[in-house]
């Protein structure tokens, strides 16, 4: 079997991916039918998609972060039309995601603890340079004025609940596949919950 290459994200409620669904339909009129979908449901990438080194390592380890991961909240913004880069020959369209000190420290730990002997080095855009957002699709060239009617996501708050383990195979060649592998609920308690549960017991 070929090597695979894994990538960690969260998954948002049903709402908000019903919400984001819409958003990227809206956008495929808006651009004529030039806007190409995700193969993947909406998302929030926690790291770019790595080559794995031992898939049953990887597994396991993902099992164990969901348990010892509390739920993430974090804050939506603009959707936004990124030009192509040298890792993509398309446009990006997405909702850019403010950055939290959880959303990195998970990130960082992610690049720490996965690259030491679970995986064949990091991606070049991983670490401090990793921008966190929720993809709608991929022009051939930026879209340079959004619908009228298109949803403002910016300043909306958001819980993501459930982590999900992603695998791509054949990724970056033409003809790549992917899946969504697994999920798992983010099973550790919220330390802001534990706090008012605390601060409301009595000595």
């Amino acid at each position: 079997m070929a090597k695979l290459k894994a990538a960690f994200t969260l998954l948002p409620d049903r709402e908000l991916t019903n919400r984001l669904s819409a958003a990227a339909l809206l956008l495929y009129g808006a651009s004529s039918g030039r806007l190409r979908w995700p193969r993947l449901p909406p998302h929030l990438s926690l790291n770019e998609p790595f080559l794995i080194e031992s898939f049953a390592e990887v597994e396991a380890y993902f099992d164990a972060l969901a348990g010892r991961t509390a739920p993430v909240s974090v804050t939506l913004r603009a959707v936004e039309s990124l030009a192509s880069s040298p890792n993509s020959p398309e446009a990006v369209v997405r909702v850019g995601i403010d950055e939290s000190a959880a959303l990195r420290e998970l990130h960082t730990r992610l690049n720490s603890e996965l690259h030491r002997g679970l995986t064949e080095g990091a991606p070049a855009v991983d670490g401090e340079a990793y921008r966190f957002h929720m993809t709608l699709g991929f022009l051939p060239s930026p879209l340079l004025v959004m619908p009228p009617s298109l949803r403002d996501f910016s300043g909306e708050k958001t819980t993501f609940h459930e982590l999900a383990l992603f695998l791509y195979e054949g990724l970056p060649k033409q003809g790549w596949q992917c899946m969504r592998y697994k999920m798992l609920p983010l099973a550790a308690p919220d330390p802001a919950l534990a706090d008012v549960r605390g601060n409301g017991q009595r000595a």
